[in-house]
């Protein structure tokens, strides 16, 4: 706990000492002859700019006030930390009902009982537990030590731990010894003792943060790797006849080996088990000897799905007496995971760090709405779309201009990425455009989980796909982007993020601008199947005149010049095979055909294996053909 009056109580205290040591060296006759001779000296050389060797000495007595005014200034903290102790206190507060269990674990007189506070991995246990500290203790003199159990698997290594906490938190008067100039150091070495057990201040509290860290692998009894795997398929016509006698004993060998192996890693996983659990029990008695033999408070924080519910029960809940708190998944997980990332991130920038601490706030908020309307329970998830977001941010600041609606659309940009990728549905993501809006596309390519958990946020109107090189280069483990003043080029020229809106927002399609994409006809089309029967022909005729008036923009549109029309057709077809997936209305299937053959006049295309698109256009400008001798009239 950091509190500003720390700071200015270290600073009096530095200078106290310091300017103590001037004061006292004058009262040594020696020392004080040298420095009166230096003085004089320097003054007979012009070397004091004016000043003469009386002034020199009057800083002595400016040296006695200041220390008079430490001396009433010390009192003074003192008071102001009482008065602000006593403003905080729990007594005078309403609290819930984990702040009223701890602090009431904290206050009683000591009973033998620890204090645990398990759940999930990010649910918030260290941020809940913190929080709660330094909002009812960090105007108080209590005593309060932190130790982060990571790779503390012996007593020797966390006694010293404990040790060097105590030293760190020492605020005894022999402390100040180390800030005399020149000699504190090596003097206070000399004279301090020796930090043990016994030297811990009465009444101390000391959290154990990441208990179940003190190993890498925990002590549950989950299946790890098997040295010997039976290929199956090997084999797999052994019980069939005939036999022969020489399969039948290479497959007793194989046998053999098999459960020589299986009783390898049975006796292995044994043995890790029992070592791993020896450790833990070296801590949790070491924690036992701290309750039982110093009368101390300590509180216990851990992930028991890696330590097993049995540990629990016996230990922490039989040994250890502990009265313990579940903390479950809700938005304070979520805050602490913004929280805890973005005091971890540093910014070279201040204006940079001033836009994206403001818009953290506004992100957290809708962020959870979100989060939650999925049933998603993954935090490291949910930690990994924060860290990607703000390490993401940190590198494409220095090279664009940035904004608070380009960072929320960032943001989720990203967050599509990573639960896209985790379910292995990265598909389309590239024909996602630059600048669209992302539910938008989300809707078009069928991902509907996504759009429908978007939809409960405040920006939806507002979000943007910013591009899978940038949104996707952190997660996915991709090259940095060196395009990324073009990729926001694109962003920003987007034209058509009204019209998307409006056809996600309305069934109505009355477009007032005659241009549009091929993505919105599309999503028109596709759409437009599932109309009710009054609106169905009014809305086909509107969608075909739409096809016809915009085919040429449709196939020329993001291809090169020099392609020749048979691979513009057959780019437009694949496009359009993508963004239907395979399935629409056949009268705007057949609309397509019609116009994109009355445009480009291309006979056939060079058809593929899975795309049914292709073959389909060949037959249909062929019957067209075999059926009419006249170009096909669209009008």
């Amino acid at each position: 706990m950091v509190r500003q009056c720390d700071n200015i109580q270290e600073f009096l205290k530095k200078s106290f000492v310091f300017v103590l040591a001037f004061v006292l060296l004058f009262e040594i006759a020696p020392v004080k002859n040298i420095i009166t001779s230096i003085f004089g000296l320097a003054e007979n050389s012009n070397i004091l700019v004016g000043l003469n060797l009386s002034d020199i000495i009057q800083i002595r007595k400016w040296a006695l006030i200041y220390l008079i005014l430490c001396i009433i200034c010390f009192p003074l903290i003192k008071l102001y930390l009482l008065i602000r102790k006593h403003l905080n206190s729990p007594k005078n507060l309403e609290l819930n009902p984990f702040e009223d269990s701890l602090y009431k674990y904290i206050e009683d007189k000591p009973n033998g009982k620890g204090y645990l506070v398990t759940g999930e991995w990010g649910s918030g246990k260290t941020y809940l537990v913190t929080e709660s500290i330094n909002k009812y203790y960090k105007f108080s003199n209590k005593s309060i030590y932190r130790i982060s159990c990571f790779g503390l698997d012996s007593r020797k290594l966390i006694l010293d731990e404990i040790k060097n906490q105590i030293e760190i938190n020492d605020k005894s008067l022999l402390n100040w010894i180390q800030y005399i100039p020149a000699i504190g150091k090596p003097l206070f070495g000399i004279l301090k003792d020796s930090y043990s057990l016994n030297s811990i201040p009465n009444r101390s509290v000391f959290i154990f943060d990441d208990f179940e860290r003190i190993t890498s692998l925990g002590i549950t009894d989950n299946k790890r790797n098997k040295s010997y795997e039976k290929d199956k398929f090997i084999l797999k016509n052994f019980n069939r006849e005939p036999q022969f006698q020489e399969f039948k004993d290479i497959n007793k060998e194989f046998t053999k080996i098999e459960n020589a192996f299986r009783k390898y890693d049975s006796d292995n996983e044994i043995i890790s088990l029992t070592n791993n659990l020896q450790k833990y029990n070296i801590v949790t008695g070491l924690i036992n000897e701290l309750i039982e033999n110093y009368n101390i408070k300590v509180i216990i924080i851990c992930n028991v799905d890696i330590l097993g519910y049995d540990f629990v029960d016996k230990v922490f809940r039989g040994k250890l007496d502990c009265i313990t708190y579940n903390k479950s998944i809700d938005g304070n997980s979520i805050e602490s995971i913004f929280k805890s990332t973005i005091k971890n991130q540093i910014y070279s920038n201040k204006d940079v760090k001033r836009l994206v601490t403001g818009v953290t706030s506004k992100i957290m908020k809708d962020f959870e709405k979100v989060w939650f309307s999925s049933g998603n329970s993954n935090l490291r998830q949910a930690k990994s779309v924060v860290q990607a977001f703000f390490d993401t941010v940190n590198i494409i600041s220095s090279k664009i201009a940035i904004n608070e609606n380009y960072l929320v659309s960032l943001f989720y940009s990203i967050y599509v990425v990573r639960v896209l990728g985790d379910e292995n549905r990265l598909e389309n993501l590239d024909q996602f455009l630059v600048g669209g809006n992302l539910p938008f596309f989300l809707h078009l390519y069928r991902k509907e989980e996504l759009y429908e958990s978007l939809t409960l946020s405040d920006n939806f109107s507002s979000l943007k796909w910013t591009g899978i090189s940038i949104a996707g280069f952190w997660i996915l483990n991709m090259r940095k982007p060196n395009n990324i003043d073009i990729m926001l080029k694109y962003y920003t020229d987007y034209e058509y993020n009204d019209l998307e809106l409006t056809l996600l927002q309305t069934d109505s399609y009355s477009w007032n601008d005659d241009r549009l994409l091929l993505e919105h006809a599309m999503y028109v089309a596709r759409k437009e199947a599932n109309t009710s029967p009054e609106k169905h022909d009014e809305q086909l005729n509107e969608v075909t005149q739409k096809i016809r008036s915009n085919i040429g923009f449709f196939i020329e549109h993001g291809q090169r010049n020099e392609d020749s029309m048979e691979k513009k057709v057959c780019g437009l077809l694949r496009k359009i095979a993508t963004i239907s997936g395979g399935m629409f209305y056949s009268v705007v299937r057949d609309e397509w055909f019609k116009s994109i053959y009355a445009y480009s006049k291309v006979e056939s295309v060079i058809e593929e294996e899975g795309i049914y698109i292709l073959r389909a256009y060949n037959e249909f400008v062929q019957q067209s053909k075999n059926t009419e001798e006249q170009p096909i009239n669209i009008s």
